[in-house]
């Protein structure tokens, strides 16, 4: 109301000292229209705060997300757990909204660890909580990469339903999932493999095919199964 005053006040002093404006300044009916124009901007000026304030009130902004915690200790106690089965802190560190895809120096995941010990619950629960089913490390390779390198077509399975590409090779040799299995001999693997569409024909880059990695390895059944689908 202050403001308003000394606002009316300076006004009309100008307006008074102008002599283009002096009929106006001595027309009642102009000053009351004045007057008025006055009272109208003030209320509109004492209003704008508030609106703005209710603009801005917490109950007008959207609700957010909790944000994951970013905690390294915990990130690598959860990998830690996820690579030695132990399902119960995995889901707790889960819980806490420690992020699902935390990785280390080599960009190793929970979901790679689990994968190359075939945990397959453990999988499960990640892949649950938003895990990134072909996420790469540092060298281009997959959880099925790791996963394939072990006697886990189950895990294998998990992770090929859930939308794993078998047909990715690595940023260093270009192994697949299928050379992997086929290399260490994991017959039951490479059929897993073959029936969500690997590749048996591809070649890593001294030109070799999960047959060959196979045979050089001395697992003949193996080879004999990839033989076979030519």
């Amino acid at each position: 109301m202050l403001q308003l005053k000394y606002s009316i006040s300076f006004y009309l002093h100008q307006l008074n000292s102008n002599p283009a404006c002096m009929k106006y300044f001595r027309d009642p009916h102009s000053l009351v229209l004045i007057l008025l124009l006055f009272l109208a901007m003030a209320c509109k000026n004492q209003s704008g705060p508030a609106e703005r304030s209710m603009e801005d009130s917490p109950e007008e902004v959207p609700a957010q997300a909790p944000l994951l915690l970013a905690n390294p200790a915990s990130e690598e106690q959860m990998r830690q757990a996820a690579l030695d089965g132990n399902r119960a802190v995995v889901k707790d560190f889960l819980e806490q909204g420690i992020s699902v895809d935390a990785v280390d120096v080599e960009g190793h995941t929970a979901l790679i660890f689990a994968a190359f010990n075939g945990h397959s619950e453990i999988l499960l629960d990640l892949l649950k909580a938003g895990a990134v089913v072909d996420r790469r490390d540092v060298m281009g390779r997959t959880p099925l990469m790791y996963g394939s390198t072990g006697p886990f077509p189950e895990a294998v399975k998990i992770l090929l339903d859930k939308g794993a590409d078998p047909n990715l090779v690595d940023s260093d040799e270009h192994f697949t999932a299928l050379m992997h299995a086929a290399a260490e001999g994991h017959l039951e693997v490479v059929k897993v493999l073959i029936s969500h569409g690997a590749d048996h024909s591809l070649k890593d880059i001294d030109g070799d095919d999960a047959a060959s990695f196979a045979q050089q390895s001395g697992h003949m059944q193996v080879v004999e199964y990839l033989q076979a689908l030519h």
